[in-house]
C-alpha cells in the first residue's frame, strides 16, 4: 500500500469517526432530555403517593421520622435508579419505545465510535513511522496505551500529543510541546470517567451492600449529566482532533525530506584512537 492509498485509509477512518461522534453525542443528548424528564416524573410520582398516605400518629414520634426516612428514600438516587425508574414509562410502567431506540443507539454509535477510533489511532501513527518519522509510541502501543490499567490515565494523552505535533511537521525535540485541543480533549476525558466511575462505585455499595447513601436524586442526576457531557465534549474533540491530524498528514507527509529527518538525529558518537 502507497502513501495516497494510506493517507485515503486514514481519511476515510477520520470521516467515520466524526460520524459515529456526531451520532453518539445526539443521542447522548437525546438520553440526558429523557433522564430529565424521568427525573421530574419521579418527583410528581412521589408527591401523589404521599398525598395519599394517611397522617402520621401524632402520639408516637418513631412514625413521623419513618415517615420522613421514607420520604428521603423515595427522593434519593438510590430509589431511582436501583429499581429501574431511569427511563420515561408509559401508562403501562413499560419504557416508551423513543428511550429504547434512543438507549440502544447510543450504545451502538460507542461501540462504532470506539472501534473507529482505534482503527484511526492506528492508522495515523503507522503512517508517520512508515514515511520515517521518528516517534516515542508506534501504532501497536499507540492503541495499547488506551487498554493499560493506570498507565491509560496518561499514555494516550502523550502519544495523542506527540501524534498532533510530529504530523504537523514539528521537530524532535517539539514532539511533546503542549497543544490546548488535546489537553482540552484529555481533560474532559479524566473528569467524566472520574465522575462516573465514583457514581457507579456508590450505586454498586448501594446495591450489593446494607450501606445506602441517600443523597438527592436530582444531585445524583446532575453529576451524571455533567459527567456524560464531559464524554460527549471528548467524543467531539477527538473526532476534530482526527480531522486536523488527517489533513496535516495529507499535506505534510507527501513532501517528506529523508535527509531533512536524517538532520534531525544526533551524531553517532565518534572515537578517535591516538597511536602511542
Amino acid at each position: 500500500m502507497n502513501l495516497e492509498a494510506k493517507l485515503r485509509t486514514l481519511r476515510v477512518s477520520s470521516l467515520a469517526v466524526t460520524g459515529f461522534a456526531i451520532l453518539l453525542v445526539l443521542a447522548g443528548l437525546s438520553q440526558l432530555v429523557l433522564g430529565g424528564v424521568a427525573v421530574k416524573e419521579e418527583y410528581e410520582r412521589i408527591e401523589r403517593l404521599e398525598a395519599l398516605a394517611p397522617p402520621p400518629s401524632q402520639y408516637y414520634g418513631y412514625q413521623q421520622q419513618r415517615r420522613q426516612l421514607q420520604a428521603e428514600y423515595n427522593r434519593s438516587g438510590s430509589a431511582f435508579f436501583i429499581e429501574g425508574r431511569f427511563l420515561p414509562a408509559g401508562d403501562d410502567q413499560k419504557p416508551g419505545i423513543i428511550s429504547i431506540i434512543s438507549l440502544i443507539t447510543l450504545i451502538l454509535a460507542a461501540i462504532g465510535f470506539v472501534i473507529s477510533a482505534m482503527i484511526w489511532v492506528w492508522r495515523a501513527h503507522a503512517n508517520i513511522r512508515e514515511v520515517g518519522i521518528r516517534s516515542k509510541y508506534g501504532p501497536g502501543f499507540a492503541v495499547a496505551s488506551y487498554l493499560i490499567p493506570v498507565a491509560n490515565f496518561m499514555l494516550p494523552f502523550e502519544a495523542m500529543r506527540e501524534l498532533h505535533n510530529r504530523s504537523h511537521g514539528e521537530p524532535e525535540d517539539f514532539a511533546h510541546s503542549g497543544v490546548e485541543n488535546v489537553t482540552a480533549w484529555w481533560t474532559a476525558v479524566l473528569v467524566g470517567l472520574l465522575i462516573f466511575s465514583a457514581m457507579i462505585v456508590k450505586f454498586t455499595l448501594d446495591a450489593g451492600t446494607n450501606l445506602i447513601l441517600m443523597t438527592p436524586l436530582w444531585m445524583e442526576f446532575a453529576l451524571l449529566a455533567f459527567a456524560i457531557l464531559l464524554l460527549l465534549t471528548a467524543a467531539y474533540l477527538f473526532s476534530s482532533l482526527t480531522r486536523a491530524i488527517t489533513a496535516a498528514q495529507e499535506e505534510v507527509l507527501p513532501e517528506i525530506d529523508l535527509a531533512e529527518i536524517e538532520a534531525e538525529m544526533p551524531d553517532k558518537p565518534r572515537v578517535n584512537i591516538i597511536g602511542a
